[in-house]
């Protein structure tokens, strides 16, 4: 007996054990386990090890330092600057809010962080399609040592990785089925991703790549190459505008003599 498309099923809801809905209610329910199991983790790390890395205390300092005086760079950082990363412009909101930079820190990390796993189980399962296999993924990045490490500290590496992963995450779901909106989201990721750690930067050149490929084995037709083109660097242009934009971030690559050259003659 043929077994029945539960991903072509019209009939919706169906909630019986092999139905679409159901099969959700099962991923998101993991998902908020594997995301609680994380965040417990990460948590009793703190209380055993509440030390702060150099780092960790270099970005704080930065994050007051841009409080103070509007400026997120020291004066004698004379290169070309480029805008702050993304999750300490949220470091410095939640400060301003009232919460203390270092818990503000910790906490950021700490969340995007415990989301890792579950980016990594909902990717497993989408491409090997086993659900035991997708647990122990996850599993194995819940208490991965350095993972563990980093999400108890004002860093932004937890955060880089979460966004990496989304983008990842939709490449597996192009993989399955190309999709214009998926091509968007795509350019929405890394425009995070590289706004918290410039190594997302590569992708620009693998993205690229990837879609021309598509269209020399004639898996997509050129129009279907061109409009997908068009959405990632559209939503990727527009996503990286509104974050520079939110950092309150004056324009840092025009070198600091030129910039005040222009501002004599405004």
């Amino acid at each position: 007996m043929a077994k029945r498309n539960i991903m072509n099923d019209k009939n919706m809801p169906d909630i019986s054990p092999t139905g679409k809905l159901y099969k959700y209610r099962m991923l998101l329910c993991i998902s908020v386990l594997i995301f609680i199991s994380a965040l417990l983790v990460r948590m009793i790390k703190i209380v055993l090890d509440p030390s702060l890395p150099r780092d960790g205390a270099l970005y704080l300092l930065h994050v007051e330092h841009w409080i103070d005086t509007g400026d997120y760079y020291f004066n004698f950082f004379d290169r070309v600057k480029l805008p702050p990363p993304f999750p300490l412009w949220i470091i410095k909101k939640m400060t301003l809010a009232g919460f203390n930079s270092e818990i503000a820190g910790r906490s950021i990390s700490m969340f995007f962080g415990s989301l890792v796993p579950v980016v990594a189980f909902l990717f497993t399962f989408r491409v090997c399609r086993n659900i035991r296999i997708a647990i122990l993924a996850a599993l194995l990045l819940v208490i991965q040592p350095d993972l563990v490490l980093y999400s108890g500290q004002p860093l932004r590496e937890n955060t880089y990785l979460f966004f990496n992963g989304m983008l990842l995450l939709m490449f597996a779901e192009i993989m399955i089925k190309d999709s214009i909106l998926k091509w968007g989201a795509c350019g929405i990721f890394l425009a995070l991703s590289a706004f918290c750690r410039s190594e997302a930067l590569e992708f620009l050149v693998i993205i690229p790549l990837f879609l021309a490929a598509l269209f020399l084995f004639k898996k997509i037709k050129l129009k279907e190459a061109v409009l997908n083109a068009a959405a990632f660097f559209l939503f990727l242009c527009l996503t990286s505008v509104l974050l520079w934009s939110c950092t309150d971030f004056e324009t840092r690559l025009i070198p600091g003599s030129l910039l005040r050259i222009i501002n004599k003659i405004i």
